[in-house]
């Protein structure tokens, strides 16, 4: 349905603001007046004021045509918090410049206004804005307007643009406080994770994870290959956290499962302990990938809800 409307939507788009409406009724009171008294100096003035009406949209036309707009993140997103979109604003296919240009963006519920004054023919413009998403989840398509009141603010011209994007909205991660005492300090086999590798023969090399300590750092082969490697040793044990996210229950509480895993991959990212990731039975990241990170919260931002389901809290060994 919704191609459907953006098929028969019209090309443009016009609003008359309060400065405007004054104008066209000074326009229509000339008007009446010259077609009452026949005087010459009324009909000069109401042809001048019906120019400066066609004047201005011809103007305002040559401002919007050919301009294409480009969003993508700034920064990461997290649901219920300040993020920051880049948005690019493009005159390239133009010979006339982008004047006055105001963008409205619709993600879901949430609208950014970003401001362009002035773009040259064949130029874009970037503007980094502030934007605060409600929801998680990944907008591969965001709805957009782009107007002016270019130029003398009598109308507001405004065109309608399906703008692509890829913008992934992570679930909000919970408070520090309600997950510290919860996560894990030690492996299962009681040593800690950032005690380093066990064993006293080394027995090869490996490339670097962020768990690594530096004492275990090779520094010969480090400078040999130009990546970071390190020693590894005999008996070695890489402990990791194992989260899991079950896709049941009810709505609101899915959605507080992923909040609280959001913020344990958060928390052990910084006390760089590798983990695993599950959500029902799928394995979204592995400990040792180094991307694991990011792909254990994008997993999370588009994690799917099935009401069938029977619930089950989040866990982690």
């Amino acid at each position: 349905m919704r191609p459907v409307a953006r098929r028969f939507r019209l090309p443009r788009h016009l609003r008359v603001p309060f400065t405007g409406r004054a104008f066209l009724l000074v326009t229509l009171g000339i008007g009446v007046a010259a077609v009452n008294t026949g005087n010459n100096l009324l009909f000069l003035a109401l042809s001048l004021n019906l120019s400066l009406i066609l004047l201005s949209g011809v103007l305002s036309e040559a401002t919007l045509r050919h301009v294409t707009l480009k969003v993508r993140l700034a920064s990461e997103a997290f649901a219920g918090e300040e993020a920051f979109l880049s948005v690019t604003c493009s005159a390239e296919a133009k010979r006339f410049p982008g004047i006055s240009l105001v963008a409205i963006l619709r993600a879901g519920n949430d609208h950014v206004t970003v401001r362009f004054p002035d773009i040259a023919p064949g130029s874009s413009v970037t503007r980094v804005v502030p934007f605060r998403p409600t929801r998680r989840g990944e907008l591969d398509v965001i709805d957009a307007s782009v107007s002016t009141r270019f130029p003398f603010s009598l109308f507001e011209k405004s065109v309608e643009l399906a703008v692509p994007a890829v913008v992934i909205v992570y679930p909000r991660p919970s408070p520090p406080a309600a997950r510290s005492e919860d996560l894990p300090i030690k492996a299962q086999s009681g040593r800690p994770f950032l005690s380093g590798r066990v064993g006293a023969f080394p027995r090869g090399v490996r490339e670097h994870f962020p768990s690594d300590p530096v004492r275990d750092i090779h520094w010969k082969m480090t400078a040999r290959t130009g990546r970071w490697m390190v020693k590894e040793r005999e008996g070695e044990a890489t402990p990791w956290v194992d989260l899991s996210v079950e896709e049941s229950g009810t709505q609101g509480a899915f959605e507080a499962r992923l909040s609280e895993t959001c913020g344990a991959v958060l928390e052990l990212e910084r006390r760089a302990v590798p983990f695993r990731l599950r959500i029902g039975d799928r394995l979204c990241a592995e400990a040792h990938d180094p991307d694991r990170r990011s792909k254990a919260l994008e997993a999370l931002a588009k994690a799917g809800f099935d009401p069938a389901s029977t619930a089950a809290p989040t866990t982690w060994s």
